[in-house]
């Protein structure tokens, strides 16, 4: 898939991304100075106006404009939209999240012919034995009289139209919802506070997320003075990641029986696959695995990310797929079993 950058307006805090286009800083930038690194823009809201009985009438719609740009000098129209549509300029996001976080800009990039606006920050990292676990402010905003503009914590380092893509995913998966992830605040175009609303809660991401970062680390490191030694206690816990299938019911038609029961029996066979891989993992084939808790629930994530075969793309089933609610459900269930032993 191309990255889909608007020209080359792309910056990238440190670290290029794997398309090399745009800017990247070996210091950190506020979002306006890196603005204005790769070039921004403004977008207009203009009234329709239709040949009507010889007169030029507008029609009560608006067309949302882009401005001309050096490397892009004809002005373009991205969609149309309501008198009441509220246009949160690039340079306003950016300037808000300068005045709100306070923190360095992580990415900042255009798609497409510049429609769709990302912006990412780096959130608090924690670290429980030498793993990182990363996760990212993510700004989303459109131009096209569609995409809205929303705000969400996700994993994913936004740098192209994939990643952009995957961190819509997974700021509207449950899953990601479950463990402290996913949308929190999502701007309506008719209201004339977005801009205001997007700061605050910004500002209040990156509060909680200093507040957060506690809790969650006290939660990993008590996975990781958990020892696992019992294979009674790693089977249990398994079991519950990855449970058998409900047996037939007694009542159930005696015609359907056998099918029905074939497919049961396959299920049960992909569970009980599924416990040996990450048994295996645990006991030694997997990468710098620990003997506790942590390390059981870094299988489970070794296993879904990068060992389970799927139809679909990988990136889907890891963001919001049965991956995705796989290792969310390890990470309940191990922190449970945790607190009632």
């Amino acid at each position: 898939m191309t990255p889909n950058i608007f020209g080359e307006r792309f910056y990238g805090n440190r670290t290029a991304a794997w398309h090399i286009i745009g800017y990247v800083s070996q210091e950190d930038q506020q979002a306006v100075e890196a603005l204005e690194i790769i070039g921004g823009y403004n977008i207009y809201k203009r009234p329709v106006v239709v040949n009507l009985n010889g007169s030029q009438q507008e029609v009560g719609d608006y067309a949302l404009v882009r401005s001309a740009v050096k490397d892009d000098p004809k002005e373009i129209i991205f969609g149309y939209c309501t008198k009441q549509y509220n246009i949160l300029q690039p340079a306003e996001i950016c300037k808000s999240f300068d005045e709100n976080v306070k923190q360095p800009v992580e990415t900042l990039g255009m798609l497409g012919k510049g429609e769709k606006l990302f912006l990412t920050w780096k959130l608090p990292e924690i670290d429980v034995n030498g793993d990182p676990v990363e996760t990212y402010g993510f700004v989303a905003s459109g131009y096209d009289g569609k995409f809205g503009s929303s705000l969400s914590i996700v994993t994913t380092r936004v740098v192209c139209q994939n990643t952009f893509n995957i961190a819509i995913s997974e700021s509207e998966s449950k899953s990601s919802r479950e463990i402290g992830r996913g949308r929190v605040w999502g701007g309506k175009h008719n209201s004339n506070n977005a801009l205001r609303d997007l700061g605050i809660w910004m500002e209040h991401v990156q509060d909680k997320a200093l507040q957060k970062v506690n809790e969650t680390k006290n939660s990993f490191i008590t996975m990781a003075e958990y020892s696992i030694n019992s294979t009674s206690t790693l089977a249990d816990i398994l079991f519950q990641v990855y449970p058998d299938p409900q047996m037939l019911p007694k009542d159930y038609p005696l015609k359907l029986r056998d099918e029905k029961q074939n497919k049961i029996d396959q299920l049960i066979e992909t569970a009980r696959k599924d416990r040996n891989a990450v048994d295996e993992l645990f006991s030694g084939q997997g990468t710098s695995i620990t003997s506790d808790a942590w390390g059981l629930f870094n299988s489970v994530t070794e296993y879904e990310n990068w060992g389970r075969m799927t139809k679909k793309p990988a990136e889907y089933s890891i963001i919001m797929g049965n991956r995705s609610n796989t290792m969310s459900k390890a990470y309940n269930v191990i922190n449970s079993y945790i607190k009632s032993n």
